[in-house]
């Protein structure tokens, strides 16, 4: 009979001291190792704050400019709009996140909105931790429980643009944070579309009469959402088109999660090399093999080892198609090989008319349905307008998985003779 654990003996120490390294994994631990934290179908989400944050230096530069060139363009102030977009996965909240820090600690007061509070002044000055009371339900009580707070009520003030000139805090500036502004033209109603834009335009103008900055980030549409309220020009340099992360920020990153996030011991080169290998600089994709690595060398106290990298990079690839199927999900499987068949032409590299695109759904279906499909392809980020006016898919290997989707779909059917 084998001897339990609690009684095979230590083992034996080296020259140095220190105990022989304890049994390699098997491949079915690495496995459990992986499923009891990550569940089946899990990808790391695209939205949220980074975790370890390195790169994006040239827009951290523009954004500081752009503050510092708020206080100082005119007397009383100037405002405008810093707008990050891109593709899903590129790191545009992360990076909203980041600026927002910075001008924190720069002294402006920092408020993050939704696109409601862009015509409804009781949404604005809360989202301004300021009391919103009604002109007609203005009270000695409601007075009191304004000065107990410090703070000056909202009471019947008419605008969002009163509420931003009256009561926003006398700091060095008041920015406004403003995430998914791609979206904005469908959250607002036609009623309040007027509002919206006499709001973005006073912010955007300077005519608050203090320094507001609106830093809004979203999908690569959000420059075309904000023109349709009125924000066709904007400063040299407020509009970022956010792409992958270069070389040395993206191997940083994934550094920082071998080593502080599952404190690996040694060289962590060689799994930052096989990592980077699978990520091509795109931030969902880092975090996509990074997390599963740095919970594999926490697990085994530190070691890397090579089955345990083939472990990472088999749930690393899982995830990365799982954030695929994520971003389509509300397209049909024939809606999608449909696609891929219309890249399947076309290198991961290269841009397209979207005529050309529209062109092979049209002869699938009705020109109204082809055109439908292809709003919400574009919506959802899967496919992205160049400056040139052109299209792309912006992540490259979901390029090449959507062309894999439609090349399965050709063999099936070949295998059944369709």
């Amino acid at each position: 009979m084998q001897k339990s654990d609690n009684t095979r003996p230590a083992p034996e120490k080296d020259a140095l001291g220190s105990h022989e390294a304890p049994p390699a994994p098997t491949d079915s631990d690495l496995t459990a190792q992986i499923a009891s934290a990550l569940p089946s179908g899990y990808y790391a989400k695209d939205r949220g704050y980074a975790k370890y944050f390195h790169g994006r230096k040239e827009v951290l530069s523009l954004f500081a400019r752009l503050r510092a060139d708020a206080r100082q363009e005119r007397p009383g102030g100037q405002g405008t709009t810093f707008l990050i977009q891109g593709a899903p996965g590129a790191g545009k909240t992360a990076l909203l996140y980041r600026c927002a820090e910075e001008a924190e600690k720069d002294g402006w007061t920092v408020a993050e909105i939704n696109s409601r509070a862009l015509y409804d002044p009781a949404t604005m000055s809360r989202c301004l931790g300021k009391p919103y009371v009604a002109q007609s339900r203005r009270t000695l009580g409601a007075a009191w429980f304004a000065s107990l707070l410090r703070s000056k009520t909202v009471a019947g003030i008419p605008s969002v643009y009163h509420v931003l000139k009256d009561i926003a805090p006398k700091t060095k500036g008041l920015l406004l944070v403003l995430d998914e502004v791609q979206r904005i033209g469908s959250l607002v109603s036609h009623q309040r579309k007027a509002d919206v834009e006499d709001t973005l335009e006073q912010i955007h103008n300077g005519g608050v009469g203090s320094p507001v900055i609106l830093l809004a980030g979203g999908l690569g549409t959000s420059e075309d959402a904000l023109n349709s309220l009125g924000i066709s020009r904007f400063y040299d340099g407020c509009v970022v088109n956010l792409g992958r992360l270069s070389p040395e920020p993206e191997r940083a990153i994934i550094r920082d999660w071998l080593a502080q996030d599952g404190g690996a011991k040694g060289d962590v080169t060689p799994w930052t090399d096989a990592i980077a290998r699978e990520t091509h600089g795109w931030p969902q994709h880092i975090i996509a093999f990074a997390e599963p690595a740095a919970h594999i060398v926490r697990s085994n106290r530190g070691q890397m080892t090579p089955r345990g990298l083939e472990a990472v990079l088999r749930q690393g690839q899982q995830r990365k198609e799982n954030y695929y199927f994520a971003r389509v999900r509300k397209l049909e499987e024939q809606d999608r090989v449909v696609l891929g068949r219309a890249l399947s032409t076309r290198s991961a590299d290269t841009s397209f008319r979207g005529s050309e695109v529209l062109g092979i759904f049209s002869g699938e279906y009705s020109r109204a349905k082809a055109e439908r499909i292809f709003e919400l392809i574009v919506h959802k980020g899967v496919l992205a307008r160049t400056r040139e006016g052109r299209f792309a898919v912006p992540i490259p290997s979901m390029h090449h998985w959507l062309v894999d989707q439609y090349r399965r779909a050709r063999t099936q059917q070949h295998d059944i003779g369709l």
